[in-house]
């Protein structure tokens, strides 16, 4: 697939597409939006970056791309530590 923006000169900056590397930046961005949004797994996502386990762990960790919780998992985790409070 082929997708072209047109963006702001101040958005590009903004963003970071201001330099040489915009398309692999954009490409980046949107593995990890695609990891944080859970469409993707860390394999998939390494996979596309084109890194290694601890390559992608670290590329992950450096921008802040930590898949969150679900509300199931949250709420698991809450009645766990509600258990341990009670016991």
């Amino acid at each position: 697939m082929t997708l072209v923006l047109q963006l702001p000169d101040a958005w590009q900056r903004l963003l970071g597409l201001d330099s040489g590397n915009a398309e692999t930046r954009a490409r980046e961005m949107l593995i990890m939006e695609g990891y944080r949004e859970g469409r993707l797994s860390r394999g998939q996502a390494a996979e596309m970056l084109g890194l290694g386990f601890h390559e992608t762990e670290a590329f992950l960790k450096k921008h802040g791309a930590e898949q969150q919780p679900t509300w199931a998992e949250l709420e698991t985790d809450g009645d766990a530590i509600r258990s341990l409070l009670k016991a």
